[in-house]
């Protein structure tokens, strides 16, 4: 098995004690793992993730801290697949700064300086901020799946992928660079917004450079997002599915043009939607796992 940087993997393991502290280690972060299923208090699985910028894999294994701190850990291996940066290009205008600028002065008034100076700080200060408010607000998931199939993609033109490097230029001059962590789909304009698959709302505000955001949970670590909306349909702890309209796209936040912007998170890290829209990829990297396990006997 391989995994690639933004990609997931999932270890299935049993514990002896199922009250203990427990979860794959990898790169020094823990990702919890949760009972497999109801009635069976010793198989857990967790689901861990890679960042987009992992250079390489340490420190991979299954560990367990009972609750008088004695601690167990099983490593094991997977092989890490690079993936080629992708670069792309965005020319900011003194147009898109004066529409922008005050959107976020209203949440944000310790913003200074000239327009300019602003949008810096926006893209910087502001990005880092709305980051650590979702990495918080998927620290904790919902013990159980609630997911089934492959995740449902939004019709529309692919705008923006996951994990380009983007170079930001005023007056044809380079002035910031960032990281795409979503796929961005544009449609007809206000298109409606569904859930990808079966969750809880944990989220539905404005934030920073995401304008409008939809922040779903689907159960043991994973987490879909919506962001950009012109309107937003739903409210933390309502119940969605794949027919539930979670509201309108839009250009609220740093956004230049009509779109969605969608990511999946796992335990807080964003990863490639690509992978959980492909049904090949869910039935091989968990559904036959899982399957296999459930075949033998205990």
């Amino acid at each position: 098995k391989y995994i690639s940087p933004g990609g997931t993997g999932i270890a299935i393991y049993r514990l002896n004690d199922p009250e203990s502290t427990n979860g794959v280690t990898v790169n020094g972060r823990l990702h919890p793992g949760f009972l497999l299923e109801e009635g069976n208090e010793e198989v857990f699985i967790s689901y861990f993730a890679l960042p987009y910028d992992a250079e390489k894999i340490e420190g991979l294994a299954v560990k367990a801290i009972d609750k008088a701190g004695n601690e167990t850990s099983v490593s094991f291996s997977t092989v890490l697949q690079k993936v080629a940066q992708k670069k792309d290009s965005i020319s900011i205008s003194d147009g898109f700064l004066q529409e922008k600028m005050p959107e976020f002065q209203q949440y944000y008034p310790e913003m200074q300086g000239d327009l300019l100076e602003m949008y810096l700080f926006v893209n910087n200060e502001i990005r880092d901020r709305n980051n650590a408010k979702i990495s918080e607000l998927c620290r904790t998931s919902l013990p159980q799946r609630m997911w089934s199939g492959s995740f449902s993609r939004m019709s529309g033109s692919s705008r923006a992928g996951f994990a380009d490097h983007r170079t930001y230029y005023y007056k044809e001059k380079a002035i910031d660079n960032q990281v795409h962590l979503g796929k961005d789909i544009a449609s007809t304009q206000r298109a409606q917004v569904f859930a990808a698959n079966a969750g809880q709302v944990v989220f539905a505000e404005y934030l920073g450079i995401y304008g409008n955001l939809v922040l779903v949970d689907h159960g043991q670590g994973i987490f879909s997002l919506y962001s950009h909306l012109s309107q937003m349909n739903v409210a933390p702890g309502d119940k969605v599915d794949r027919k539930t309209v979670l509201g309108l796209t839009g250009t609220s936040g740093m956004a230049g043009g009509d779109h969605l912007h969608f990511s999946m998170l796992i335990n807080g890290v964003f990863v490639t939607p690509k992978e959980w829209w492909d049904q090949h990829w869910v039935d091989v990297t968990i559904e036959e796992p899982i399957r296999d396990l459930k075949n033998l006997k205990p």
